[in-house]
C-alpha cells in the first residue's frame, strides 16, 4: 500500500512540476529597451505570376536578406538590431524566379508588448 501511495504521488507530482516548468519558460520577457526586432510575414509572388525567391529590407541604419526558402513558403523573416525607439522606415525588395522585382515601403517599431516580433506582410504593387 505505501509503494503504491508513493507511486501516485509522484505520478500526481511530476506533472504539476512540468506545467510549472513550461509556464515559467513562457513567461520569460523580452527586454523592452532592446533595439532588436524581428520582421516576419507572407510574400505575395511578382504581378508577373512569377514566385518570390528572396526578400531584402533595406532600412537608413542596415540592409538584411532573408535566409530561408521563400520560394517554398511564401514567408519571410528577418532579424533587425538597429531598430530606434521611435522605429525606423524600411523598404522591401522582393526578387521572384524571373528576376523581376517589386517594393513594398512600411515602417518597422519596437512592439508595444516585450514581443520582438512584428508581422508584416508584403504586397505587390
Amino acid at each position: 500500500m505505501r509503494h503504491r501511495l508513493a507511486i501516485c504521488t509522484v505520478a500526481t507530482i511530476l506533472p504539476a512540476t512540468a506545467a510549472l516548468s513550461l509556464t515559467a519558460a513562457t513567461q520569460a520577457h523580452a527586454d523592452p529597451k532592446s533595439a532588436t526586432v524581428t520582421v516576419t510575414g507572407s510574400v505575395e509572388d511578382c504581378p508577373t505570376g512569377s514566385p518570390a525567391v528572396k526578400v531584402t529590407i533595406t532600412t537608413s541604419k542596415e540592409s538584411r536578406t532573408d535566409k530561408t526558402d521563400v520560394d517554398d513558403t511564401g514567408e519571410y523573416s528577418v532579424k533587425f538590431t538597429k531598430i530606434s525607439k521611435a522605429g525606423l522606415s524600411a523598404t522591401a525588395t522582393v526578387t521572384c524566379e524571373d528576376g523581376k522585382t517589386y517594393k513594398d515601403t512600411f515602417k518597422i517599431k519596437r512592439p508595444a508588448d516585450t514581443s520582438l516580433i512584428q508581422e508584416t506582410d508584403i504586397e505587390a504593387p
